[in-house]
């Protein structure tokens, strides 16, 4: 399903609809499908929606190149209206500190377990040394931590990386907040199959995409999910797919990975 449209347009409008008005929004990089969702949330019903560094819809910040290409068809990396220095962000990122350095955190992982836990770190192999190096926690932990609510994201839905328990933790899921005093945990998490929320902690199936079934899913993931009737995601409103149309002028989103199997052979 690599570069299929109307698949990110769906996943982009899911994200967008569980975002509110006045809330802050972090997410990390690489990430254009979660930018969209943020824009699209202010263009349609959370104008006072901020996300981390200021970019706004109505300033014309767009879905551009990835920053490390010398493409410049976007201006979207010259309408940011702030820059934190270390300092800054460990004053805000503070349990301590009456500001909030967010609400809202989209993130994702090598691997995601039932309690919404996620591992960016690595994956055991043989004899539990590691196997397969990840790109590190990085501030995930910190901000995963602090923010009020986690949603999760995965460009692809495997028994590799949707599993019982994470090798190594990187944000915390709802048992692991609840032991170290955290109130909350993740709300959701999107895939290329299906939306899945939270019950008592742990996952469970919300809807599923038009093109696959609820035992698809299921056959995809490495935990047990509830077995309860699944409705369908309910795809892009007239309203959103217009508003779209000015978030993606250059239809990034169709380039996107989202292959369920990840791209594997």
């Amino acid at each position: 399903m690599s570069g299929e449209p109307d698949l990110a347009r769906l996943l982009v409008c899911v994200v967008a609809r569980e975002l509110r008005d006045g809330e802050i929004v972090a997410f990390g990089l690489h990430a254009e499908l979660l930018l969209a969702a943020a824009l699209l949330a202010q263009r349609l019903h959370a104008p006072d929606l901020t996300i981390r560094h200021g970019l706004r819809v109505e300033r014309g910040a767009e879905i551009g190149p990835a920053a490390w290409t010398a493409e410049r068809t976007s201006r979207s990396h010259e309408l940011v209206e702030y820059l934190e220095s270390h300092d800054a962000v460990l004053d805000v990122a503070n349990p301590s500190s009456p500001m909030r350095f967010c609400d809202v955190f989209l993130v994702g992982g090598l691997q995601i377990d039932r309690e919404g836990s996620t591992n960016l770190i690595g994956i055991k192999g043989a004899g539990g040394r590691l196997a397969v190096r990840g790109p590190g926690s990085i501030g995930t932990t910190s901000i995963g931590t602090l923010a009020r609510h986690v949603i999760l994201f995965s460009t692809e839905h495997t028994t590799r990386r949707f599993v019982e328990t994470v090798d190594y933790v990187s944000v915390p899921g709802w048992r692991r907040r609840a032991a170290a005093g955290l109130v909350g945990g993740p709300t959701l998490c999107v895939t290329p199959l299906a939306v899945m929320d939270f019950a008592d902690g742990r996952m469970r199936l919300r809807s599923v995409h038009p093109h696959t079934t609820a035992a698809e899913v299921r056959r995809r993931t490495g935990f047990p999910l509830p077995a309860d009737p699944v409705p369908l995601t309910p795809p892009p409103t007239p309203a959103e797919s217009a508003a779209l149309e000015i978030v993606d002028p250059f239809d990034r989103l169709a380039g996107v990975d989202l292959r369920p199997d990840g791209g594997a052979l």
